[in-house]
């Protein structure tokens, strides 16, 4: 007797698949949202093989999210029909279903998904989740073999990509169709790299000031040779340096540059510091002798002196 059919636990894994894959899709959103402003900023740069690139992984992210859509209303079904499953019979209204939803279980990264599949398995039998899995009955909808479809987008796609999101974000953009895309594999036609002839007029110029600078450098040159000829030669040997002053002549104040070698006359004694004279007032002679004149009759000093002071007093 075959095992019974889980009915309850199926009920509840359908239902977690569908609230894990609403999750699924509004986090894909999101971040596709912030991928196609990053493109519309490549754009704006003019980075258009950068953008082309990128805006595939928006593609392929926007076919896994419709293919997720078209898996949760699967399971939607399958949780309303759960009672038709447990019957003997099968409905072949649910193949499709079930068919899809065992194709996606390797394919979306859904938990719940690989084990709706082994209860199936138990229900339907191994051989069935085999063709499930490679789709040899057929069985599977069209529109979920496509969306996870692993062959890249066509070009036609991204250049609808591109110019929509060129359009939402206010870019101007314009694909240019004479770019096929491919690399040119470095056998391109090499570009005219030659300068222009105003480059070619402006180095002719600058090569004839450069001669004409350099035949003005000898007569420049001539200039401080002659101002170097007025000026003494250096001594050569040391018979022609003046003689150096000896310690001798340190103190002497005669010693200077005109008189390097003067000639110092040393006194016997010690020289005393000169004193300047004190000013005296005239004293009186004493008298040397008693006689008024002198022995030719010439008065002398003393006489005088009293004649003198006897006028004053007159």
């Amino acid at each position: 007797m075959p095992a019974q059919f889980p009915l309850a636990k199926f009920k509840v894994e359908l239902k977690l698949a569908s609230s894990r894959l609403q999750f699924l899709q509004a986090k894909h959103n999101s971040l596709a949202t912030k991928a196609r402003r990053d493109i519309a900023l490549l754009l704006e740069a003019n980075k258009h093989a950068s953008a082309e690139i990128r805006v595939e992984g928006i593609i392929r992210e926007d076919l896994h999210v419709e293919a997720m859509e078209i898996v949760e209303l699967y399971c939607e079904l399958l949780c309303t029909r759960a009672g038709l499953i447990d019957q003997a019979q099968n409905d072949a209204g649910l193949g499709e279903a079930i068919h899809s939803v065992i194709y996606a279980s390797s394919r979306i990264e859904v938990k719940e998904l690989p084990r709706i599949r082994d209860m199936l398995g138990a229900k339907y039998g191994k051989e069935l989740v085999k063709k499930a899995m490679s789709n040899e009955d057929g069985l599977v909808n069209e529109r979920l073999l496509k969306k996870l479809s692993l062959d890249p987008p066509s070009k036609a796609l991204v250049r609808m990509y591109l110019k929509e999101i060129a359009a939402a974000y206010s870019v101007d953009w314009v694909h240019d169709d004479s770019d096929d895309g491919k690399p040119s594999g470095g056998l391109g036609v090499l570009a005219d790299v030659s300068p222009p002839a105003e480059v070619d007029e402006v180095e002719a110029e600058s090569e004839e000031i450069e001669e004409s600078e350099g035949s003005k450098e000898p007569e420049d040159a001539k200039e401080p040779e002659s101002d170097d000829a007025q000026l003494p030669s250096p001594p050569t040997t040391m018979a022609s340096l003046p003689s150096v002053p000896t310690s001798k002549n340190a103190n002497n104040p005669a010693t200077s540059a005109n008189n390097p070698t003067p000639v110092v006359v040393r006194a016997k004694k010690p020289l005393s510091p000169v004193k300047k004279p004190l000013k005296k007032t005239p004293s009186p002679a004493k008298p040397e002798s008693k006689q008024s004149a002198t022995d030719d009759g010439t008065p002398s000093m003393d006489d005088l002196q009293r004649r003198f002071n006897a006028l004053k007093g007159l």
